[in-house]
C-alpha cells in the first residue's frame, strides 16, 4: 500500500470521523482525537489553521507528522487519528512530536482493544 490516495479522507468520512472521535491528548501545542478505523488501515487527518503561520511552516508540520505516522507503521493500528495543531505547536521539535504521536497511538490502541 503506497501513495497518498489510499490515506485520504473524503468530506462525509471527515464528518463521521468527528462524530465518533474522542480526545486522547490535549496540550497547549496540539490536540489529538482518535476514532475506530473505518477501513482496513488507519488514517491520519492533520488540521493546521492559518493562524499558526505561513504555508511553508504549516506544510513542514504536516510533513513531519505524516513521516512519523508512516515510519512508525501507525497505519496498521486500530484507530484513525486527528491532530489539531495550535499556534504553540508550530515550533515543536521533531523529537517532541515523535514522543507525543507514539504516546497517543499507544493510548488509542488501548481504548479500541
Amino acid at each position: 500500500m503506497t501513495g497518498k490516495a489510499y490515506f485520504t479522507f473524503k468530506r462525509p468520512e471527515i464528518s463521521l470521523l468527528f462524530k465518533q472521535a474522542r480526545r486522547i491528548y490535549k496540550s497547549r501545542e496540539l490536540d489529538v482525537l482518535s476514532a475506530p478505523r473505518a477501513m482496513d488501515y488507519a488514517r491520519l487527518l492533520i488540521i493546521t489553521p492559518k493562524r499558526i503561520g505561513n504555508a511553508p511552516l504549516r506544510n513542514k508540520i504536516k510533513r513531519r507528522l505524516r513521516a512519523l505516522f508512516y515510519e512508525n507503521h501507525l497505519f496498521e493500528g486500530p484507530a484513525d487519528m486527528v491532530i489539531i495543531i495550535k499556534k504553540e505547536g508550530a515550533t515543536l521539535p521533531f523529537e517532541s512530536l515523535h514522543a507525543v504521536l507514539l504516546k497517543c497511538a499507544q493510548k488509542a490502541h488501548t481504548l479500541t482493544v
